[in-house]
């Protein structure tokens, strides 16, 4: 058996209690499938541990996904992370080094089977380390080699302070910015974002060169007008209120107030930022081709569309550093289409908190009507044949850089002189930004409150020192916002109002006094954290106070409303808006003795201690690793999708490399039609011909107006004239296929219109169940079909359409449909999901198919789709002469049976003359082997169709019309055979029949 297995060591470190068992599982038999209770049991010895190990083996060549759980007393403790680990086998043996339980790969050595040495000692002096870069999905954990691959971080801002120095330039790292906090000289981390200052024309060449040089930073210079419009105004006072559930777009005057020139900034500004990003380096520019390009927060959501608009095979990972809205609150933006399908063109997308990406996910939901769903702990969006990875998982804090600020001589004056100021009182210490959504007059209230209900006890004795932050997002901006000056004149006021009834018990520190050395001296000195924010995302105060005061381990009350209240555990929860609550919950904090305090705050400090910054990106940088195949897939992948259209709305699309799709060559399917002479045309006919057409199976332009669902659209006159001009010419049949009613499809092709054509056109309804073919009336394709179980299945989706409002019953000849288009998209999925389980229990003896689409679920015989009809359509043909061309082409779920016929029909494989082209449109998973992007590249193939049958028309030889009559006669029998069947299955079985069995 040697070369079929590959013998894989596990390693990995983890802290367990007495009866624990750790065990690995994952999609193998060996490492049991998925189910902790038969994985791998790893091992450990008293000297080796907390390393343990263990070994298996796997079939060569095998693609393993897994995790570590840990088992204790009945209980399974995953491994936490929405990524599940990953890992290749090749003809080696294997030794993973995962780090820690919840961490990140170390490296996998490996070696050659047939240098493997006879003993531990020899192997693993030939052992040959190899980063995760090769066979492995991950990047090295911290201390571990770096990736070979390059990050292009785009920000708004680059995390740098500048200032004029003798008459020139300076800048040094700002650590207050989230750029900076990422920064690593181990790392190859490339910056691109605005300067956030105006420079000169003049200078600036020399300030690039200088800041590539020192910072590896690329600047984007912008006039201090639009970087203000952009950046402080449409960012800060429209995008920011709405992302944080405040609705102010329509109040004139203000700057809260929509207006769409602001936008059309916003869309240059991206635009600039993304053209930077992808500069090659040979021009100047930060980029390598292998390089990742990753997007930080809601500044930049357009830079992924420009990015992929350019450059399609970029790989793109976007984090969100703010809340994200409700669905509710969201779509009231009126760009809300453009901002997700921007943000869909990448590759990763990032949250805080699963509550924000819920949020995301409900969006995509019901604006683009996009499903997602979740495997073993991954969640992704289904996007134009496409997975959209989403992961959670709060930002990291900078320890290191905390601890060494906390102990600088500069730290350690302020720190005495503060303490000196306040000596003898408990100081209640608090940073927030200034802005309404900090919750700071909340607070303000409620210390009122303490102070009035308990003046015995802290009259003289207590002080609240408020640090003001200037908001992250205030750049260009040379003094505070209106809102913001508002915000703090209204701080001031209440604070001289405290003051005046309890003197110096309220101290504010304005923004401008507020710097890093002052903050960390206050926290030093602080007694206690308070926090009422009433909604914020960001926010690394706490866990710089924690780091502050490491050793006193003091308490914190932070508000539940703000982002990173879930991981504060031993901190007091506070409702700010329940002064009572805030009040207690500040007296209890006070009066906790020393035990009580490390009790309660120990995991709190050790868990703030441990959660480095730098544990966090290698983590998000492993997940956008894994977002795409490495460069040399990429390569075998074929075409990429050019893009659609000119606006947001396009999205730039990357096959898999599992998937065989080519984009359909238009010149290559006229010339094969030119020289072909029976040739089969199949058009799936309902949706994607309409006028408003859909783009990639997406109702883009239709929801963007308000519509909820598609509604069929009769037949535009130039697709009109394109039927009837390939209907002309006698070596083709065209068949149009839709899923439509009959009713509404005769309605379509009305007698009068199309009685010239009907010779060499054809028209199915319903699926193919009925047909109009050669003959002045409709037929039925399957007689005596079996319908008993409609009664029964419309009695039950009577129940439901009653029980889920703005959902309706669709009944047709054969089947049933239950549309749920237009109610709440989350109540009629999960009552879909109940109704095709009921369904499928009560027509189990029945036979038909409950097939669950697109906001609707449909109930039809198994012996009806279109798979039957063209087949019956092809064998009809082929009694008198092989058929040389075809070409079919369709748009949703409904195409599959047709497009897995033509691929898997066996005459189409033995006949070596025969061009078939099995074709969708728009990019998704298909059993069709080509694609067109959009239906404009379908009417210009037609047409060209269209164009090549005339041009022959015209230059018929004696020969050719002799040829021709004989087709004709040929045609004329083949239709005399196209009769009704009943019990037509072996299609769908994909089972070969003879036609007289078919017609019997």
């Amino acid at each position: 058996t040697s070369g079929l297995f590959t013998t894989v060591t596990f390693k990995v470190s983890c802290e367990t209690q007495f009866g624990d068992t750790l065990v690995v599982t994952g999609n193998a038999p060996t490492v049991g499938s998925w189910k902790p209770e038969k994985g791998l049991k790893l091992e450990t010895t008293p000297g080796d541990y907390p390393l343990w190990t263990g070994k298996v083996q796997l079939h060569t060549g095998f693609s393993l996904e897994y995790k570590y759980a840990l088992l204790r007393e009945g209980n399974v403790m995953w491994e936490e992370g929405m990524v599940n680990r990953t890992l290749r086998t090749s003809n080696e043996l294997l030794v993973v080094n995962d780090g820690w339980f919840n961490g990140i790969r170390v490296d996998v050595q490996t070696t050659p089977l047939n240098d493997a040495p006879e003993n531990s000692k020899n192997q693993s002096s030939r052992a040959k380390t190899r980063g995760s870069t090769d066979d492995v999905k991950g990047v090295g954990s911290k201390g571990s080699e770096v990736p070979d691959f390059g990050v292009v971080i785009v920000a708004s801002l680059l995390p740098l302070r500048a200032w004029r120095e003798n008459d020139a330039w300076a800048f040094e790292w700002d650590y207050s910015r989230a750029g900076a906090k990422l920064s690593n000289p181990k790392r190859n981390f490339k910056y691109v974002g605005w300067v956030g200052v105006e420079v000169a024309p003049k200078e600036q060449e020399t300030v690039r060169l200088e800041l590539i040089a020192k910072f590896r930073c690329y600047p984007v210079f912008l006039d201090q007008k639009l970087a203000y419009s952009v950046f402080d105004v449409f960012c800060q006072s429209i995008l920011s209120p709405v992302f944080h559930h405040i609705i102010e777009l329509a109040e004139e005057g203000s700057e809260s107030c929509w207006k769409w020139d602001r936008w059309h900034e916003y869309e240059k500004v991206n635009k600039i930022f993304s053209d930077s990003a992808l500069t090659p380096v040979a021009q100047g520019g930060p980029y390598v081709p292998g390089d990742r390009v990753w997007v930080l927060d809601y500044e930049m959501m357009l830079v992924p569309h420009y990015t992929v608009r350019k450059m399609p095979a970029a790989t793109i990972g976007f984090s969100f550093l703010s809340v994200f809205p409700s669905t509710e609150v969201f779509r009231v933006l009126p760009v809300r289409i453009e901002l997700l399908c921007a943000l869909l063109c990448a590759d990763l997308i990032s949250f805080d908190l699963f509550e924000y990406a819920r949020h995301f996910l409900h969006c995509c939901a019901r604006l683009l009507g996009l499903e997602h769903r979740s495997r073993r702990g991954l969640i992704g969006v289904d996007f134009n044949g496409r997975r959209v990875n989403v992961r959670c998982g709060l930002i990291g804090f900078d320890v290191a850089r905390t601890r060494e600020l906390r102990d600088t001589s500069d730290v350690r004056v302020l720190k005495a002189q503060y303490a000196k100021e306040h000596e003898g009182k408990t100081v209640i210490v608090s940073c927030d930004k200034c802005d309404r959504l900090s919750g700071i007059s909340l607070k303000l209230t409620a210390f009122e409150s303490l102070m009035r209900s308990s003046s015995h006890v802290w009259y003289g004795k207590l002080v609240l020192v408020q640090l003001m932050r200037k908001p992250y997002s205030t750049y260009a901006a040379q003094t505070l916002l209106k809102g913001q000056q508002r915000e703090l004149d209204l701080i001031h006021e209440l604070a001289d109002s405290i003051n005046a009834s309890y003197p110096g018990s309220v101290k504010i520190i304005d923004p401008h006094e507020e710097s890093p050395k002052v903050r960390a001296a206050y926290f030093s000195i602080g007694d206690l954290y308070l926090n009422t924010s009433v909604r914020t995302g960001l926010d690394w105060s706490p866990f710089e106070y924690v780091m502050c005061r490491e050793t006193q381990m003091n308490p914190l009350c932070v508000s539940e409303f703000l982002g990173c209240s879930r991981v504060l555990s031993g901190s007091f929860s506070i409702n700010p808006w329940n002064v009572d609550c805030v009040v207690d919950a500040v007296e209890k904090a006070l009066q906790l003795s020393s035990s009580e305090r490390v009790h309660r705050l120990k995991r709190l400090y050790q868990f703030v201690a441990n959660y480095d910054i730098d544990r966090w990106v290698q983590s998000i940088l492993a997940d956008v690793w894994a977002a795409r195949k490495d460069s040399r897939e990429d390569r075998d992948v074929g075409t990429l999708a050019p893009g659609l259209g000119l606006g947001p709305d396009s999205r730039f699309l990357r096959l898999e490399a599992s998937c065989v799709y080519t984009h359909l060559d238009i010149p290559e399917v006229v010339e094969k039609y030119k020289r072909s002479s029976r040739r089969v045309i199949l058009l799936d006919y309902g949706s994607a011909y309409a006028p408003h057409s859909l783009v990639g199976n997406l109702q883009v332009d239709a929801r963007r107006y308000g519509a909820r669902g598609a509604t069929p659209s009769r037949p535009d006159q130039d697709f009109i004239e394109l039927v009837k001009g390939l209907s002309q010419d006698e070596r083709n049949t065209v068949f149009l296929l839709s899923s439509q009613e009959k009713s509404m499809v005769k309605e379509w092709f009305a007698k009068d219109n199309w009685e010239q054509f009907w010779a060499n056109l054809g028209v199915t309804a319903e699926n193919g169940c009925f047909y109009r073919w050669g003959k002045p009336h409709w037929e039925s394709l399957v007689n005596d079909l079996d319908l008993s179980w409609m009664a029964k299945a419309h009695k039950v989706l009577r129940t439901y359409t009653d029980r889920v409002h703005g959902t309706y019953i669709q009944e047709k000849s054969c089947s049933i449909v239950w549309h749920y288009a237009d109610c709440d998209q989350d109540w009629g999925a999960m009552q879909a999901r109940e109704l095709t389980d009921h369904l499928e229990d009560l027509l189990e003896n029945h036979e038909v198919d409950v097939i669950p689409g697109q906001c609707r679920v449909e109930v039809r015989p198994k012996s009806i789709n279109k798979g039957v009809a063209v087949e019956l359509l092809l064998r009809s043909i082929e009694q008198k002469k092989p058929v040389d061309f075809v070409l079919c082409v369709g748009d949703d779920r409904s195409d599959e049976d047709m497009f897995a016929l033509i691929r898997d029909r066996q005459r189409f494989i033995e006949q070596e003359n025969c061009a078939v082209y099995a074709c969708t449109v728009g990019l998704r998973p298909s059993h069709a082997g080509y694609y067109l992007s959009e239906m404009a590249e379908l009417r210009q193939l037609l047409k060209a169709l269209q164009d090549k049958s005339i041009s022959a028309n015209r230059s018929y030889s004696t020969t050719d019309l002799q040829l021709l009559d004989r087709h004709t006669d040929s045609g004329r029998s083949a239709r005399a055979s196209f009769s009704p069947v009943s019990g037509v299955s072996g299609v769908r079985d994909r089972k070969t029949t003879t036609l007289e069995g078919l017609l019997e």
